[in-house]
C-alpha cells in the first residue's frame, strides 16, 4: 500500500474538496470516516482514492470497505494518523476517508408514476440547506430533487453534511428552470409553489396525481417564472414574529401533507400504496 504524506497532491485534493476551493469539475466529493464511506458503496458511488490509517482501522467492518474499494479499482494510499487527523474534523475518527465521485443524472433518469412527487429547489445559495432538502425529500418518498439556477455546489461539505448520505441515492438533478418546466409539462406534472405572500394553506391544496413541489430562494424567496407557473402557491401559516419557516422546514411540512394526502387517496381507493414511489 504506497504511502502519502501531507504533501502529496491526493491528500492535497481531498482537502481542497472537503474545504470548497478551487475548481471541482468531476463532481468529487470528500468522504470522512466509516459511515458515509459504507453508504457510499452501498449507493455503487465509485470510490476514486481511499486513504487508509492502519492504526486506527476497527476491525472487519473496515476491511469490508477496503476490500470492497480496492475491488472496483480505487487507488488505496496509506496515511499516518497526523494525516489521518487533518482529513477527518472527528474526535475518534477510524481510520477511513475517501474520493468519491458523484454521479450525474439527468431528467430522463426520473420515473414518472400516478403518485410521484418531484421537489424543485430555486436558486438556493445555502449549502445546509441544500443538503437538508435532499434529506427530507428522500424521507418523504420524493423521486428526485430538482436544483433549478443553482448558486452552491453539491459538492459543497454542508450539502454532504446535512444530507446525511441521502446525496447518493436520491437522484439530485441540475437544470434550467426552463427545461425543468418543459419536462414537467410534457410528464402533465402539477405544480404546487410556497409562497409566504400566497393566502391559501398548504394543508388546502390537493396533491393529487404526479406533482411538483417548488421552493423559492432563502433570500428572494419563489421567484416569478414559477409563481406564474404553478397550478397552485401555498403558503405555511406563520402566527408570531416571524414571516417565514427555514426553507428546509417548509420543504419537511410540503413534502409530508403531499404524502399524506396521497397516501389518504390510495387507502380509500383500496390500491396498494409503497413506502417510496421512486
Amino acid at each position: 500500500m504506497p504511502r502519502a504524506g501531507i504533501g502529496h497532491p491526493r491528500v492535497r485534493q481531498f482537502l481542497n474538496i472537503k474545504h470548497n476551493r478551487g475548481p471541482n469539475p468531476t463532481g468529487a466529493v470528500a468522504l470522512e470516516g466509516l459511515w458515509s464511506l459504507r453508504h457510499a458503496i452501498a449507493a455503487g458511488i465509485p470510490i476514486e482514492v481511499l486513504f487508509v490509517c492502519e492504526a486506527l482501522l476497527r476491525g472487519g467492518e473496515s476491511n469490508a470497505v477496503i476490500d470492497a474499494a480496492a475491488a472496483d479499482g480505487a487507488t488505496i494510499l496509506s496515511v499516518s494518523e497526523r494525516v489521518l487527523h487533518r482529513l477527518v474534523d472527528r474526535d475518534g475518527p477510524d481510520g477511513l476517508a475517501a474520493i468519491a465521485r458523484l454521479p450525474r443524472r439527468t431528467l430522463d433518469d426520473i420515473a414518472v408514476r400516478p403518485s410521484t412527487r418531484i421537489v424543485i429547489a430555486d436558486h438556493m445559495e445555502l449549502a445546509g440547506n441544500v443538503g437538508t432538502i435532499i434529506r427530507c425529500a428522500d424521507g418523504a418518498g420524493a423521486a428526485a430533487v430538482l436544483l433549478t439556477e443553482r448558486q452552491v455546489r453539491l459538492t459543497h461539505p454542508l450539502v454532504m453534511k446535512a444530507s446525511m448520505a441521502t446525496l447518493f441515492s436520491l437522484p439530485v438533478i441540475d437544470a434550467s428552470r426552463n427545461d425543468a418546466l418543459g419536462w414537467i409539462r410534457r410528464h402533465r406534472i402539477r405544480i404546487v409553489a410556497a409562497d409566504p405572500a400566497a393566502a391559501s394553506s398548504y394543508r388546502e391544496a390537493n396533491y393529487r396525481g404526479p406533482i411538483a413541489l417548488v421552493l423559492g430562494s432563502e433570500r428572494y424567496g419563489l421567484a416569478p417564472f414559477w409563481r406564474d407557473a404553478a397550478d397552485t402557491v401555498v403558503s405555511i401559516p406563520m402566527l408570531g414574529v416571524a414571516d417565514s419557516l427555514n426553507v428546509g422546514h417548509a420543504a419537511a411540512l410540503v413534502l409530508y401533507e403531499a404524502l399524506h394526502q396521497q397516501r389518504s387517496r390510495t387507502a380509500r381507493s383500496g390500491r396498494s400504496f409503497p413506502g417510496t414511489t421512486r
